[in-house]
């Protein structure tokens, strides 16, 4: 349970470090950021959300002028994501998010120690009756 712990706090602690921008919104234009191009699904697929919850943060991010759509030259039907020069500075000017270092983590961890975590989250999920709410980046809901 300590772990647990550890981990809400270094999130809840995250919401309040980032003036005027919150964490699951840095988490996206880093993301972004080193994937430039990439589709909305693209997105949803690197921060390990669903497609609406990435196609609700750009939509906020393009609004306040961090991010661009544009048309894909090779498929007119692809829209591409890019950040605009404020995301850029947005992006540098700010530390990384705890979202960012748990991602790293995870991605450290061996196969098997990944697949023992993502089952016992999953049972522990279902044991909690939380399976019913749809997942969404790391307290967007609370940030604003």
């Amino acid at each position: 349970m300590d772990s647990l712990r550890r981990i809400v706090q270094a999130l809840r602690r995250a919401s309040t470090q980032y003036e005027g921008f919150t964490s699951a919104q840095i988490f996206v234009l880093r993301t972004l950021d080193a994937s430039e191009g990439a589709s909305v699904n693209d997105l949803a697929a690197l921060t390990h959300t669903h497609q609406s919850t990435a196609s609700e943060m750009v939509t906020r991010l393009e609004a306040n002028g961090l991010i661009e759509r544009k048309t894909a030259e090779a498929d007119r039907r692809r829209v591409e994501l890019y950040l605009s020069a404020a995301g850029r500075n947005v992006v540098r000017d700010q530390a990384k998010t705890p979202q960012e270092e748990i991602v790293e983590a995870i991605t450290a961890l061996s196969s098997e120690d990944r697949t023992a975590l993502a089952q016992g989250l999953k049972a522990l999920i279902q044991v909690a009756g939380l399976s019913e709410a749809a997942p969404q980046l790391f307290f967007e809901g609370t940030e604003e």
